[in-house]
């Protein structure tokens, strides 16, 4: 029923639209001219992209096609953003950690995917790009994505509705609600968001072996999610110095499918039915207490967190062999179903200390963090009638990490020049045991991550920064897991306990120029890196999809931002990323080497139209790109918008179509060894949306204290599997 009515509200809006009388303030300041810029004049215009230090920000708040889309969309079309096959972000070629207003979205892959979908992309203010975090962020941060979304400003109370309506193949609706109250010496603040949505996906793979044999994967697979997003919190002002708040939050996810495989053999057709329904809630608590002196020049910040993840699925699968000629059925029937309950527990507890001395200014840290992850895979296979524990697919998994951290550095500016240099230590423990295969392994170790920067203001105008940082990346705890997941007759995942965490160093060197030119050129090497492996039965025809560590893997790009106001009413923002790749390893004791260079290219044109309209004509486009032992082909997309204020300034309608040609779709090659895979996936990601916005009481609210969680990207390892 709440579907039902949000998309009658959505088609009345949509009808009422023409006889709305409110317009759309224009702009009455211009966008920043050359000569403007000479003579160091700030304007009220913000520009789609900016730069501060090694961070691009990507000013989003009065996009129109943002506005019609959800956070995923938003995030992925980034400058730099790809997605793998798993829904995997990187950014420049790097994992990616995502933040939600400076705290750890704590999740990844699909389940990422369910949180931003759910979320409204008129909801989002900015979104950091982060290459090169500073030493103080988990050394599990690689690469950083923060989303911030709208806030208050001042005193009151006041609230935010987000009404959207829309299809692509099926029906999708988002709706939201958003309140601030702050009293004196307390804010009180929450919200509620609902997303439903009926999605499909249509994946083919073609298997070509060496001694001829052809094998096609058809997938064909829909579904229907309901996702709910509940977070509430409040802050406390203490004292004139310090202050303490508490934040709750919790997704609840429902999702059902229908699925269709059809796998074509030279002689015979496999044809495959799949029903299923997961479950998924993650609530989570921060709190945290805040005191700073500026007598002293000092600051103290403690967090406390508890992350719970809990999710369990039920899937069922009916097969039957046709001929290939007369399709009439061949043998038995076969039947199977799992039932899988998985269970993350996180504790994590930090402080951070920062010092202002006369000469410089000091950070330091300490952080622990415990993790426990119990997966219980329960398959069955029918046989006489009867449904009977299969042992080969049914594994009992549980995994415990403990990972101590310290952290100390010191900033210092002299002139024009500002210098930073931290090190960070992290010890970590880590025992995972397979209770059905009996089989352990247990990891101890401790390792230093160092970064320093160093920016240089030539004037204010021209800025530069350098910076460097190592890292690692301590693959999803499900990786690590040996048991096998059965994806359909002839295709198999399995996990890998003897995978090796990821460990980089990156230098990176920035440039910005006249507020309207940004480039950086970058550097990183990483060893162990992560790729997706297949190896394949010549005889069942049967391929396992697992993970590997590669030896040695390079990466270089140097991107270039322009923002250009052509006229007063029309502007756009032109990016341009070249990427270099570079493979050095062994598999199954052969030599692998490949390189690869590729362009990703992303344009902004914003145009202010007659009677308070605003239009927006966006694209993407993203060369080939090798991802492991994979090559991407090449995507992209173009998108349209239209917006109008209405209610005297107080509402808005926005009008968006996503991916109008819908080729945002991705193609695949595997090809090494005796591997050699054709892929496409296939998903909806043409869509028409229609967004009503409505801002009610007062306008000036003071924000909700911004913390920073002490759970950071450890939570964010809960991912099912990763991609290439």
């Amino acid at each position: 029923m709440q579907t039902f009515l949000t998309a009658i509200i959505s088609a009345t809006i949509l009808s009422a639209a023409p006889s709305a009388h409110a317009q759309q303030k224009k702009d009455s300041i211009p966008a920043p001219s050359v000569k403007q810029l000479k003579t160091h004049e700030v304007t009220s215009t913000t520009p789609p992209v900016t730069m501060q230090g090694g961070t691009m920000i990507v000013n989003v708040g009065k996009s129109v096609t943002a506005a019609g889309s959800n956070a995923w969309d938003v995030v992925t079309k980034s400058p730099g953003v790809i997605t793998d096959n798993n829904n995997n972000l990187q950014l420049n070629g790097k994992p990616v950690t995502v933040y939600l207003d400076g705290r750890p979205a704590r999740l990844s892959g699909e389940d990422l995917k369910t949180l931003l979908a759910s979320t409204a992309g008129s909801n989002i203010d900015k979104i950091e790009l982060m290459s090169m975090p500073s030493g103080k962020y988990d050394a599990q941060d690689g690469a950083i994505i923060n989303i911030k979304m709208f806030k208050p400003k001042d005193l009151g109370t006041n609230g935010n509705m987000t009404l959207t309506g829309g299809f692509g193949r099926y029906l999708r609706t988002t709706e939201g609600i958003t309140l601030n109250h702050r009293s004196k010496g307390v804010n009180l603040y929450g919200g509620y968001d609902h997303n439903y949505a009926q999605t499909f996906t249509h994946n083919t793979n073609d298997r070509l072996y060496t001694d001829g044999y052809v094998l096609t994967e058809s997938d064909y697979n829909r579904e229907n999610k309901h996702t709910h997003n509940l977070r509430a919190g409040a802050d406390f002002d203490l004292s004139k110095t310090s202050s303490a708040g508490v934040l709750m939050k919790s997704m609840f996810n429902r999702r059902t499918r229908l699925g269709d495989n059809y796998t074509t053999l030279p002689d015979s057709i496999f044809r495959q039915g799949a029903t299923g329904t997961q479950r998924l809630v993650n609530p989570s608590v921060n709190a945290y207490f805040r005191t700073a002196s500026a007598k002293n020049k000092n600051e103290l910040t403690i967090n406390a967190d508890y992350f719970n993840h809990r999710k369990d699925w039920d899937d069922q699968f009916s097969g039957q062999y046709h001929a290939y000629v007369t399709e009439a059925p061949i043998g038995s029937s076969t039947h199977i179903r799992n039932f899988t309950e998985s269970a993350i527990d996180l504790y994590s507890l930090s402080a951070d200390y920062t010092q202002q001395f006369k000469a410089f200014k000091l950070e330091a840290g300490l952080k622990t963090t415990f993790t426990e992850t119990d997966n219980n895979m329960h398959w069955e296979t029918m046989e006489s009638g009867k449904w009977e524990n299969d042992p080969s697919k049914t594994n009992h998994f549980i995994y415990k990490e403990n990972v101590n951290a310290a952290y100390a550095g010191a900033t210092k500016t002299i002139k024009k020049w500002t210098f930073s240099a931290m090190l960070r230590m992290e010890h970590t423990n880590a025992k995972g045991n397979s209770l059905t295969m009996d089989q352990q392994f247990s990891r101890d170790y401790v390792q230093l991550f160092p970064s320093a920067s160093a920016s240089y203001a030539m004037s204010q105008t021209d800025q530069f920064s350098f910076s460097y940082r190592r890292s690692i990346n301590r693959f999803g705890f499900d990786i690590v897991n040996p048991f096998i997941t059965y994806v359909n007759a002839y295709s198999l995942r399995q996990g890998n306990p003897n995978i090796k965490p990821m460990l980089s160093q990156a230098v990176q060197a920035t440039w910005s120029h006249k507020y309207q030119l940004f480039t950086t050129v970058a550097f990183t090497r990483m060893t162990d890196n992560l790729s997706m492996t297949f190896r394949q039965d010549p005889v069942t025809k049967v391929q396992i999809m697992s993970f590997d560590n590669q030896t040695n893997f390079n990466l270089a790009y140097a991107n270039v931002v322009w923002v250009k106001p052509f006229t007063p009413k029309i502007r756009s923002t032109f990016t341009v990323t070249g990427l270099y790749l570079g493979i050095n390893t062994k598999l199954d004791g052969i030599d692998y080497k490949k390189n690869s260079v590729t362009a990703f290219a992303n344009i902004q044109n914003s145009f202010t139209l007659p009677k308070g309209f605003t239009a927006e004509v966006n694209g993407n486009l993203r060369g080939p790109i090798m991802a492991g032992y994979a090559v991407l082909k090449t995507q992209g997309n173009v998108d349209l918008g239209l917006s109008k204020a209405i209610m005297k300034g107080n509402g808005s309608l926005k009008l968006a179509a996503v991916d109008i040609f819908n080729t945002n779709q991705m193609r695949y090659k595997v090809q090494y060894s005796s591997i050699n895979n054709l892929g496409r996936m296939n998903m909806d990601t043409r869509a028409v949306n229609l967004t009503f916005n409505y801002k009610f009481g007062n306008s000036n609210v003071k924000a909700a204290k911004a913390r920073k969680n002490s759970i950071e990207t450890e939570s964010g390892r809960t991912s099912t599997q990763q991609g290439f």
